[in-house]
């Protein structure tokens, strides 16, 4: 296995306990991948911020069953508060969460929300599926925010669905296949979303204390070898298998899949929003209250801003505070390659002019990028996502050996990640 992330430690362990011997090979020193912890300490106290994914949602029951697995039960996951707000051309408005929320809300139109109701009516029977995105392929035609302007008004594509899409899922709505939106539209009212204690890392710790997983080994090459498959490490080991599991980012798998793989190009077309956050520490309560976002039209700089603290998780100290700004997507890529400082300046001054007020004494900070954040499902990926799981039972002994695995291959979300470890371990078994 190469890659010790939410999908690497799923497939891991669910062909461990099938009884096959497993070896994880993970180039951080830690597991968790872009779902890992950023441990901030400030003296003796600790803050652990989120590297990426921040929850499970109730519909992720796949990822939910993974947490019971490993112990994690019902006390041992803290419900999250959904409530947030949206900034408008300076003003706060409450973020409708709920069908009520949305039939009262004053961000859209009367008309807006007679759409609403329509199309949460035809979607109540033949909604696309979150488990199972790529069964909506035949959806796949447009982007959300063209869908959801002629399907219920200009007002819901500007100033909710970029707070649902953009900013929650780092996914441009103009850039996203409708079926995402359709799904997330379907399941979000009464939908609840959990977060382990300590913060979602603590369900990758659990799952990768059972597993045999080498930190700090940084694969270079992955070649078929006769009627197995031949490893290579940074270090200039040589490790043998019977199969491996690419368990990462599309870029993971475009430089080790081999060149006639019939995944390779797809691999290589996979595209991604990049993520940067600023995560601060902070000597009292977060200024704010509950998760804000900007919306309206036009661009904005900020995905949003959340202070950690009213998780209820204990990721910070006791009488202190922890706040998470995340840049949307474009400012994101702009900042990849910028020094720390540099990106601190720009999010703390995009925070402070969102929010209206200084943010208070900061303790301590710290930046955390990732390039591939997350996965694009743009227009016409999940045809091809469909077109690739017809094909997978077909393929030849040497190239079932080697499977990429990932969110990115199934919905982008901890989900997405662990349904297509499964999948995978499950092929590799009945081979």
């Amino acid at each position: 296995m190469v890659g010790a992330g939410p999908a690497g430690l799923t497939a891991a362990r669910a062909l461990t306990t099938a009884g096959a011997g497993v070896t994880v090979l993970e180039r951080d020193a830690a597991p968790g991948g872009r779902s890992g912890v950023d441990e901030l300490r400030v003296g003796d106290e600790v803050w652990r911020f989120d590297r990426g994914a921040e929850f499970v949602a109730s519909f992720y029951k796949a990822t939910r069953y993974l947490a019971r697995q490993v112990g994690l039960g019902r006390n041992d996951l803290v419900r999250l508060p959904v409530d947030s707000r949206v900034v408008i051309d300076g003003q706060r408005y409450e973020l409708p969460a709920t069908v009520r929320a949305l039939m009262r809300t004053p961000l859209l139109s009367t008309r807006s929300k007679r759409h609403l109701m329509t199309l949460g009516t035809r979607l109540a029977t033949h909604a696309p599926d979150w488990r199972r995105l790529d069964a909506a392929a035949d959806l796949d035609d447009t982007d959300a925010a063209a869908y959801f302007t002629d399907t219920v008004g200009r007002d819901y594509a500007e100033r909710i669905l970029p707070v649902t899409m953009d900013a929650l899922m780092l996914s441009p709505a103009a850039r996203t296949s409708r079926v995402l939106g359709m799904a997330q539209f379907a399941a979000a009212p009464g939908a609840t979303l959990h977060c382990p204690r300590g913060g979602i890392a603590t369900l990758w710790d659990a799952v990768a204390g059972a597993l045999d997983v080498r930190y700090d080994t940084t694969v270079v090459a992955v070649r078929p070898d006769g009627d197995g498959v031949r490893v290579e490490t940074a270090d200039g080991d040589t490790l043998a298998a019977d199969a491996v599991l690419i368990a990462g980012p599309p870029a993971l798998a475009a430089a080790l899949l081999p060149d006639k793989h019939p995944d390779r190009e797809l691999a290589e077309d996979a595209r991604s929003s990049p993520a940067v956050a600023l995560h601060l520490a902070l000597a009292d309560a977060a200024p704010l209250r509950r998760p804000t976002a900007p919306a309206g039209p036009g661009r904005h700089p900020l995905a949003g801003v959340e202070p950690l603290e009213l998780r209820g998780t204990g990721q910070v100290p006791d009488g202190r505070g922890g706040l998470t700004v995340c840049a949307a997507p474009h400012l994101g890529a702009e900042l990849l390659d910028e020094p720390d400082r540099a990106v601190r300046t720009m999010l703390l001054a995009e925070a402070e002019r969102l929010l209206g007020e200084p943010l208070g004494d900061i303790l301590g900070w710290s930046v955390v990028r990732h390039a591939e954040g997350v996965p694009l499902f743009t227009v016409g990926w999940l045809r091809r996502l469909r077109a690739r799981a017809a094909a997978l039972p077909g393929r030849t002994d040497e190239d079932a050996r080697i499977q990429p695995i990932g969110d990115w291959l199934g919905s982008p979300s901890l989900e997405g990640a662990v349904r297509t470890a499964l999948r995978a371990s499950a092929l590799l078994l009945r081979r």
